[in-house]
């Protein structure tokens, strides 16, 4: 064999082994990057999940504020209402105290006029 099919024979077997090395290195590699890859999909896809059941639950929780704002707005609004309605219904009842008050002295008139005529 001559010095050349040597180093020719040489160098392949170093490349051959050499291959072997890095294949020995490279594969468990290549297979921890598949397996994280994997991991940081199914991560991906969950907070997808996650984001886009948290985003209905805000609207939701919008709505059921919007709706509670709507209620203490008329809720505001009746307790600023209800103390005028009150003192309406209190004149209206002074008034009513006072027609009965003219019609008791009105009546007693009646009533005193039939005696002071038999007398």
């Amino acid at each position: 064999m001559s010095r050349a099919q040597r180093a020719t024979s040489l160098g392949g077997r170093f490349f051959s082994g050499a291959k072997g090395i890095i294949r020995v290195i490279v594969k468990p590699m290549h297979l921890l990057c598949i397996g994280l890859q994997c991991r940081l999909i199914s991560l991906e896809n969950k907070f997808a999940l996650t984001d886009r059941a948290l985003m209905e639950e805000l609207n939701i929780m919008r709505m059921e504020l919007f709706s509670v704002r709507e209620q203490l707005s008329q809720l505001s609004q009746s307790v600023h209402t209800i103390p005028i309605q009150l003192q309406t219904l209190i004149k209206r009842v002074d008034n009513m105290e006072e027609h009965l008050t003219h019609v008791r002295d009105a009546l007693k008139q009646d009533q005193d006029k039939p005696a002071r005529d038999s007398d």
